[in-house]
């Protein structure tokens, strides 16, 4: 019975999970055509109907200025339709109004979701606090200035710049670089001259059988092995030499967030698969923790962290181009809503870093000059600012509803990928 009732409650959540994922999907949809629509409004155009969702309607409600609001079945999408936006330009249409506020009302749905972003933003750094790069340990080959950071140091800045948690903190890095972090004592700190030098390691390539340390932490391939039997480890001529030395046992030390050490025989170590690569770095290793900063300096860190977001984007989708970023880390409908409903299941404060990252990335997306997309009649309307004279609008419509199937066929085979 107990089973029975723990399996109910995890559908239960596992739907609820899902049910607010659609929420927070179609609010900064429609937080993103509520641009348009305020836009358009201050402006003056006509606007026909603004939707939330798509498909057949379930509600509709018609006010006395012909404005039509409607709730739509499909909950992945909306749309603020203008008059005459995809015809020939007659008094009072969409195209009839000057290229300057028809760029306005094209770029207001991403800046309201930038916008919101940010205020979104406000609320996780201010209450909840920003995920930070902690130093966790500082190894002893580091070089002797590096030797300064200490463990506990939250790493603050480099070279001036703000460093956020989004993807690897070596990104901020050069050869040579200040350090600015946070004391536990919550002093801050600079260091000058910090070097990123070339590092030998042994990276494990094959385990036989299952080896575990103290804490039960598995051995696996990828870790980095540091030491052995306490000799720090330079060259594969260090591995062989003191594991000639060994008696029946030894210690192997991994490198990580945490260092962790595995008693193996001697057998074993002579066993494992060992793979010689460099790498550069700094000689610390870090853990990423949640921290509070002061309101002020939370404020202030928003809008950079926002502006990092927006171009770790941009890096992903040039990356696309360049062969550096493979399909497997893109997403369709059905990923995104899937991926929002296990981080929903985190909590709110990690609901809130989601809304900002999807709030971000909707803008960036919908200014990319792709048929359908915002940034593409933008460039449209730029083209007839600057020649005088519109595209035709039929080859234009062609244009951008061609472009919204093959959209629609292109997020669907992302998805289909992933199966």
């Amino acid at each position: 019975m107990l089973t029975l009732l723990a399996s109910v409650s995890s559908v239960l959540t596992t739907i609820g999970n899902l049910l607010l994922a659609f929420v927070v999907l179609m609010i900064m949809i429609t937080i993103h055509e509520f641009g348009h629509y305020t836009a358009g409004k201050l402006l003056k155009f006509r606007i026909n109907e603004f939707s939330i969702g798509m498909g057949p309607k379930i509600f509709s409600k018609t006010k006395k200025n012909g404005e039509k609001f409607s709730l739509r079945v499909l909950p992945l999408g909306g749309y603020c339709a203008f008059d005459g936006e995809d015809g020939e330009a007659t008094e009072g249409s969409f195209n009839s109004q000057k290229p300057w506020k028809r760029l306005i009302v094209l770029f207001s749905g991403a800046f309201f979701n930038f916008l919101s972003a940010i205020l979104v933003c406000i609320l996780l750094f201010g209450v909840y606090g920003e995920t930070v790069a902690v130093v966790n340990k500082v190894y002893d080959y580091a070089p002797g200035i590096n030797r300064q950071l200490q463990q506990g140091d939250i790493i603050y800045k480099i070279n001036g710049k703000n460093v956020f948690v989004l993807d690897n903190i070596s990104r901020y890095m050069d050869d040579e670089m200040s350090v600015t972090v946070i004391k536990p004592n919550g002093e801050q700190v600079t260091y000058e001259g910090i070097t990123r030098q070339e590092y030998y390691s042994f990276t494990v390539s094959s385990v036989e059988g299952e080896i575990t340390s103290a804490d039960g932490t598995v051995l696996k391939q990828g870790d980095l092995l540091y030491r052995l039997d306490g000799h720090l480890l330079y060259n594969k001529n260090d591995w062989n030499t003191y594991l000639n030395e060994a008696g029946e046992t030894c210690t192997v030390t991994v490198m990580g967030q945490e260092e962790k050490e595995f008693v193996l025989t001697k057998s074993q170590a002579q066993s494992l698969g060992v793979t010689e690569s460099w790498y550069k770095g700094i000689g610390i290793s870090v853990s990423y923790q949640t921290h509070k900063f002061s309101f002020g300096t939370a404020l202030l860190r928003v809008f950079p962290y926002c502006g990092e977001v927006a171009l770790l984007i941009w890096r992903t989708l040039g990356g696309l181009f360049t062969g550096a970023v493979g399909m497997e880390s893109l997403g369709g409908p059905v990923t995104t809503i899937a991926m929002t409903a296990e981080i929903v299941s985190y909590g709110f404060a990690s609901v809130l870093s989601l809304i900002v990252l999807f709030s971000v990335n909707l803008a960036v997306f919908n200014l990319l000059p792709v048929p359908a997309l915002d940034g593409c009649r933008m460039v449209f309307v730029l083209i007839e600012w600057i020649a005088g004279k519109p595209i035709n609008r039929k080859v234009e419509a062609y244009i951008n509803g061609i472009g919204f199937v093959l959209l629609i066929i292109f997020v669907i085979l992302v998805d289909l990928l992933k199966l």
